[in-house]
């Protein structure tokens, strides 16, 4: 067994959601589902990661030239896509010549489509902390912060999230789906009615061998919200 040349492990964040099919490889390698496993304690809402062949390699205790191989593999059987600098919304703008290596997790396998702007910016969950809305999941305990303050947008935002979990086990944040949540609180849509159809399109999505969906627009468009 080769040793990483680098001492100590990163920090790291409470979970990392993998694809499920990866579980049921037969033929993965069990470094090349750490490895995998290592990349998606990074990635953000949308499957988009950028840790550095260094990092991964301190959290598996292996060399950078053993994670190279492995991330070849994923790569080859559609598990990870490697974003070159074309596959890169077009209003990114390189600031250098270097570019850290940005990678995707494909959850839909090879069809999964290249990501958005707003999905390839969208933040990064802390390292080994939850954000302070996240820990509210309940939806009928959410208080109104002051008086006067419509929180409304925050809470249907809250029921998605709440929703994906119930249904998958997987994590959403909230953040990311305020914006579209403003509107569908401008539409009188409630927090129970969000998280009945998110359970609704996630549960209809797994029986279908398809991914939870990404956001709260996806749960709308679906259920005619």
């Amino acid at each position: 067994m080769t040793q990483s040349p680098f001492d100590g492990k990163p920090e790291i964040r409470k979970y990392s959601v993998l694809p499920a099919r990866a579980i049921q490889d037969d033929k993965m390698h069990w470094t090349t589902l750490r490895v995998l496993g290592a990349i998606c304690l990074y990635t953000n809402a949308y499957g988009i990661a950028w840790p550095s062949r260094v990092t991964i390699a301190r959290h598996i205790s292996r060399s950078t030239k053993t994670v190279s191989v492995h991330v070849g593999r994923l790569i080859k059987n559609g598990y990870v896509r490697k974003l070159q600098p074309r596959d890169y919304p077009p209003t990114i703008k390189p600031k250098n010549t270097w570019r850290t290596t940005r990678y995707q997790v494909m959850f839909d396998g090879p069809q999964t489509e290249l990501p958005s702007r707003e999905q390839f910016w969208s933040p990064r969950p802390k390292v080994a902390t939850e954000p302070a809305e996240e820990k509210a999941m309940s939806v009928p305990h959410m208080r109104r912060e002051s008086e006067g303050e419509n929180p409304d947008f925050r809470i249907l935002a809250q029921a998605f999230v709440l929703g994906i979990e119930m249904a998958s086990g997987q994590r959403r944040l909230p953040g990311p789906n305020q914006d579209f949540a403003r509107e569908l609180a401008s539409r009188g849509v409630t927090p129970e009615q969000v998280k009945t159809a998110t359970v609704d399109m996630t549960r209809s999505n797994l029986k279908s061998g398809r991914t939870p969906p990404m956001t709260l627009e996806q749960v709308a468009k679906w259920s005619a919200l």
